[in-house]
């Protein structure tokens, strides 16, 4: 063999390597995204800030596998199986951002208010989980 060929054998075996290593990275991000969830309605920015790296190397690791397994053909099954697992974990993602920019709204309507600022507007939940009614907000629906 070519030391070319072998390198190009040892590449395409860290790549399956990879893929069967993508399940369990899969399964600890999804577990990452519920801590991350858990820091941010705590305010426990150092736990957050603590999950970061670890998130961020695994979100790497499976991006390299994401673009290896889509050049294949067919794409790999194992792959396809952990497709919806991805899905969920950027639902949760998207959900951990939301969160976190309620919070820093919220952050900045406290600021305001302490400055003597007037506090535009901040949204809050209701016990019902729904966002909570302005006072001038009804306006437009009771007419």
């Amino acid at each position: 063999m070519t030391e070319l060929s072998v390198s190009a054998v040892t590449a395409n075996n860290s790549r399956e390597d990879a893929l069967l290593a993508a399940p369990e990275a899969a399964a600890r991000l999804a577990e990452i995204m519920g801590l991350e969830f858990e820091a941010l309605k705590t305010r426990d920015l150092v736990v957050f800030e603590a999950l970061q790296a670890e998130k961020n190397q695994l979100l790497q690791a499976l991006s390299t596998v994401a673009e290896w397994a889509s050049q294949q053909q067919p794409v790999p099954a194992l792959w396809q199986q952990l497709l919806g697992s991805l899905q969920q974990s950027k639902q949760d993602h998207l959900r951990n951002i939301q969160l976190l920019q309620r919070q820093l709204q919220a952050v900045k309507g406290t600021l305001e208010a302490l400055q003597g600022g007037s506090a535009l507007t901040v949204d809050l939940y209701d016990r019902m989980g729904q966002l909570a009614r302005r006072s001038g907000a009804w306006g437009y629906q009771l007419a």
